[in-house]
């Protein structure tokens, strides 16, 4: 991704805390600053936004947003670490925002207590660096993917039940790149609802939706920094139960 970083500059308080982060031979102070000047938004700030959060933040992302409507009650304490029982019934959102705040504040967040599908999303996708999927439907999913293809933002999901996780990065098409896949290229609409219906069922663990969350976030940093080692066209799946990673390439089906 480039950006011009010129005008980006760390302070003495921002040095000392990613110190460990600028040794890193592809990081630096470049690519610190890099991270300083992106901006990633976040839809979902539940099992898998509060790993995707917490790397983001500890990271040094200049500018976090964050969309969910729902509210924090008791059972989502089990995965979702970035909120609190003293924040039970706040919304998600503003539980998050105190989380990083606390945690990095040299971050900007930016709230939005909608729902996904909302059409207000077409208004907010333009103005961030990079996508993140948290949510836990298809039917979502798909409508937030297709804002990506038409805006031009790499978009990273994932999914997780039980011990099982999936990741995947999807970039977007573009006059030189016309064949990158989609995500109907992966998981077609006619297939997906047993899927759907097997995750509402088998319920998650909070290893899973920390282990996951945290690649997504990995994706995120990686696009910012320029890596070319990302899941375009790659899907990883984690089973913890049986300690396997597998990759499976997929392409477009144009």
């Amino acid at each position: 991704m480039d950006k011009k970083i010129k005008s980006i500059s760390l302070n003495n308080q921002e040095i000392e805390r990613y110190s460990k982060q600028i040794l890193i031979k592809n990081i630096g102070g470049n690519g610190q600053r890099q991270l300083k000047s992106s901006n990633v938004l976040v839809i979902g700030a539940g099992g898998l936004g509060s790993p995707v959060i917490t790397h983001l933040t500890s990271s040094g992302i200049g500018k976090i947003g964050l969309i969910d409507n729902d509210i924090v009650d008791l059972s989502n304490l089990q995965r979702q670490y970035i909120h609190g029982t003293s924040r039970l019934g706040e919304y998600k959102t503003e539980s998050a925002k105190y989380f990083i705040n606390e945690l990095n504040p040299n971050i900007v967040v930016n709230i939005f207590n909608i729902d996904a599908n909302d059409k207000s999303i077409d208004n907010i996708i333009p103005n961030y660096d990079v996508i993140i999927d948290c949510t836990d439907n298809f039917q979502t999913r798909y409508r937030i993917a297709d804002s990506c293809e038409f805006y031009k933002k790499p978009y990273i999901i994932g999914m997780v039940r039980g011990y099982e996780g999936h990741v995947t990065t999807i970039f977007p098409n573009t006059e030189s790149i016309k064949k990158n896949p989609r995500i109907r290229d992966l998981f077609d609409e006619n297939s997906v609802q047993d899927m759907q219906d097997s995750c509402a069922d088998q319920g998650v663990l909070s290893i899973t939706t920390g282990l996951i969350g945290t690649l997504m976030a990995a994706e995120a940093i990686k696009i910012i920094l320029n890596i070319k080692e990302v899941l375009i066209g790659k899907l990883l799946i984690v089973d913890l139960l049986n300690t396997k990673f597998e990759t499976i390439n997929y392409s477009s089906n144009d």
